[in-house]
């Protein structure tokens, strides 16, 4: 990127919004958002699938996407790197940024219930105003073809305007070979993995 380095809340909106589902569906409390992967997440700026943008008090933004034909999910995260809090206060969140994704029906982002009891600290996300977090995600499951908005809004912006990077990713049904790719040496007698992402692939397939 004529040797210039990305700002890290770009890096980490990336890795946190394509990452591997694990246990419960969406984030939850014991694997966040899941396991990274790399590949999908570089990618994300290969692809110039991003944008930076800033919002004030009461202040509403709005980013139109496209979805390809096909997609069997949209993913869309805002992340911004918040103001520093205060340590006595009740809540850590400085600047609080709501997002909403409208594609055919609006869809709020995934929120998580924290009350401090097992029970509810295992219960999967659900859709909700987050007002607690620094990232939102909003997630469509096999969204409809054409052209999806995103809605950013300044809902408490006492240290503004607040800057955010807006990331998204359009998964497509299909199954690609990560490791090897080609040029790797094997040693005999040892054990090698074979890796692959598969997507929306239903019974075998081959690789």
């Amino acid at each position: 990127n004529a040797g210039q380095n990305p700002q890290s809340g770009l890096i980490k909106a990336c890795i946190l919004n394509t990452g591997d589902e694990v246990g419960n569906a969406g984030p939850d409390f014991k694997h966040g958002w899941g396991r990274i992967n790399a590949l999908r997440a570089v990618r994300v700026l290969e692809d110039n699938r991003y944008l930076k943008d800033s919002v004030t008090q009461g202040a509403t933004r709005t980013h139109n996407l496209t979805v390809p034909a096909g997609t069997i999910e949209l993913r869309v995260m805002v992340y911004w790197t918040d103001y520093a809090g205060n340590p006595a206060a009740n809540k850590a969140l400085v600047n609080d940024l709501n997002i909403q994704v409208t594609n055919g029906t609006t869809y709020n982002p995934w929120v998580l219930d924290e009350t401090p009891t097992a029970t509810a600290l295992n219960t999967p996300a659900t859709r909700g105003i987050d007002d607690l977090n620094n990232m939102e995600q909003v997630t469509i499951a096999n969204p409809i073809a054409g052209n999806a908005t995103v809605t950013v809004t300044g809902f408490a912006v006492p240290q503004g305007p607040q800057n955010y990077w807006l990331v998204y990713e359009f998964v497509q049904p299909k199954v690609e070979v990560t490791y090897p790719i080609g040029g790797e040496g094997f040693v005999p007698a040892e054990t090698e993995r074979i890796r692959w992402d598969a997507y929306g692939a239903s019974g075998n397939f081959t690789l």
